[in-house]
């Protein structure tokens, strides 16, 4: 993977999570990107599909532990 791409993945993934996307709105994984369309390592491309998932996961932990945060009994409501 070129330096810089995995980053790039993960915040992609992120912004998806952060929009609520699905999972499944990886890119990566429609067909024209696909190693059997576009000739990729297999590998690099697991790689690649990896890296905006983690990005995707990460992005989510963190809402939900805000969410969470925000639940909890006895803490102040804040304006947003």
């Amino acid at each position: 993977m070129k330096h810089g791409e995995r980053e790039e993945l993960q915040r992609q993934g992120a912004k998806a999570a952060a929009r609520g996307d699905t999972p499944q709105a990886n890119p990566l994984l429609a067909d024209p990107n696909a190693p059997t369309a576009t000739g990729e390592d297999l590998d690099q491309w697991v790689e690649r599909v990896q890296a905006w998932q983690s990005g995707f996961d990460a992005q989510t932990r963190l809402a939900e532990a805000a969410g969470q945060a925000e639940d909890e009994p006895g803490k102040p409501e804040v304006d947003r």
